[in-house]
């Protein structure tokens, strides 16, 4: 931790005095040194910030209005970004605090669950509804994950937790889970088609979880991915694709708020993308505490989502 001024911090039209902001395992990366998230040094990381604006050069906001930063290619990576008590960032980046959210839940549901609701729809959209058969989500208790088994409970479709926590079975359950098994368990063995088991999936980890998710979907079955936690890379058949018409759908969903669309307004107080167990999932920490949940983030040891309380 450094100590700065304004004059330190990337040129913006507005200054935000920040409240609250989120801990995503891209972040966690960026704090712990891990990879190619921040592109140069020194520079503040964090992708996600709500707060009070203090000074605006741009007439869209003033003094005193709820302001949230999220998304972008540039906030928190090669612009400074959400760790600091102030923000100042240009005013394109900043979206007043949508109604039916509040400075906390639009950062605690944020990146986050915007990614579980935008794959969900995805989902939906592709005609898989409850009816159809289990959804596997992988990397279960991590904060995308832990949203996507709350919404899809929400919405009545039966969900397979995987996760590599035995211990974690109790939270996985109270908030929506059907069945919780250990992430070897996804298909029953190692051949290029298994036993058709899955209608849809929600991966969050990438590597050989992702390759055994192809391989035990049904007919038509779609997977949507977003994370690589098991590994960059996989290595799979042909044959979900041809034999099965599998679906393999990339989720990217780091879009600034106005761009959201309806996963992010059916997310807002009262939708029925909204989680339902957000106390659960959520968890407050001090500033001073972000390095060491950073490194334990890493170390697969974190379970839910958490929220910096800044000040």
């Amino acid at each position: 931790m450094v100590e700065q001024t304004l004059d330190d911090l990337d040129p913006g039209e507005v200054v935000i005095k920040a409240k609250y902001a989120a801990v995503n395992y891209k972040d966690a990366r960026a704090v712990s040194g891990a990879g190619n998230v921040v592109k140069r040094y020194p520079c503040v990381p964090g992708v996600e910030v709500s707060g009070a604006v203090v000074s605006s050069a741009h007439p869209a906001f003033r003094a005193g209005d709820a302001v949230t930063v999220q998304g972008g290619q540039e906030f928190g990576i090669r612009h400074d970004g959400a760790y600091s008590e102030y923000v100042r960032v240009p005013a394109s980046w900043v979206a007043q605090i949508p109604e039916g959210f509040d400075e906390f839940d639009v950062v605690a549901l944020g990146i986050g669950a915007y990614t579980a609701a935008f794959a969900v729809e995805e989902l939906m959209r592709r005609g898989i509804t409850p009816d159809h058969g289990p959804i596997a989500v992988t990397g279960a208790t991590g904060g995308c994950s832990s949203f996507a088994v709350d919404i899809l409970a929400g919405l009545g479709y039966e969900v397979a937790a995987s996760t590599g926590k035995p211990d974690a079975a109790d939270y996985l359950r109270s908030i929506g889970a059907s069945e919780v098994i250990g992430r070897d368990a996804i298909a029953a063995g190692d051949k290029a088609l298994e036993t058709q088991r899955w209608a849809g999936a929600i991966d969050a980890v990438g590597g050989a979880p992702l390759d055994a998710l192809l391989r035990s979907m049904k007919k038509r079955g779609v997977v949507c991915s977003f994370g690589n936690a098991a590994g960059e890379t996989f290595t799979t058949s042909i044959y979900p694709f041809i034999l099965r018409s599998v679906s393999l759908l990339g989720i990217n969903a780091n879009h600034p708020v106005a761009t959201r669309g309806t996963p992010w307004k059916r997310m807002a107080r009262g939708g029925d993308l909204r989680p339902k167990h957000l106390e659960k999932i959520c968890f407050t920490i001090p500033f001073d505490k972000l390095q060491a949940h950073c490194d334990e983030l890493m170390g697969g040891g974190v379970r839910g989502r958490a929220v910096v309380k800044i000040s």
